[in-house]
């Protein structure tokens, strides 16, 4: 009988011991300082420059930040000053776009990007992914330390830019070319 009640107050014990350590286990707590706080995706994304460095994205960063608190949105911030990996996004993003002002606001989702200084309606549409307008070019805003670069395009007018980018392409792009541009006009006919 001894041996009974012994064997059972052992398997109570074990299980207590087995519960207790399952429990520990579970709520085992990190302190906050060796936790990595994972940045939740946003497919709202950024470019900017460190404060003070340039007007226009200074002005942009409260217009996002009023946009945030309106709208219960967060933007994704890089700083292509700071961070080369940033940098190199923002280049391939701009690629082929011979006038990208900037800061650049980029949508991942609706693949709209807004340059320059914006008002805040246009941003407010960009950050819900809506089809933005066309906007005219406006005025390029050179980064620092590139001042030199970019200014034999300004001086060139579109037919000699056209010329210079034909000359770069191989035989199968510019016969697609010649055959875009036939389309386009076989479409202006019609209408």
């Amino acid at each position: 009988m001894h041996r009974i009640s012994s064997l059972r107050l052992l398997c109570f014990a074990f299980l207590v011991i087995a519960a207790l350590h399952a429990s520990a286990v579970t709520s085992t707590r990190i302190p906050a300082f060796i936790k990595r706080s994972r940045a939740k995706y946003t497919p709202l994304l950024f470019f900017k420059v460190p404060m003070g460095q340039m007007p226009e994205s200074d002005k942009m960063e409260k217009i996002i930040r009023a946009l945030e608190k309106e709208s219960n949105i967060r933007v994704q911030r890089l700083d292509i000053m700071r961070d080369r990996h940033a940098k190199k996004l923002y280049e391939k993003l701009i690629e082929g776009n011979l006038r990208s002002p900037f800061p650049l606001l980029y949508h991942r989702e609706s693949l709209q990007r807004v340059y320059g200084l914006a008002d805040v309606d246009l941003v407010r549409s960009w950050s819900k992914g809506r089809l933005l307008p066309e906007v005219d070019e406006k005025e390029v805003t050179v980064l620092p330390g590139e001042e030199g670069e970019g200014m034999e395009e300004e001086d060139m007018d579109l037919e000699e830019l056209e010329m210079e980018m034909d000359r770069e392409l191989t035989p199968v792009q510019r016969r697609g070319k010649e055959a875009m541009k036939r389309r386009m006009e076989e479409g202006r006919r019609k209408k």
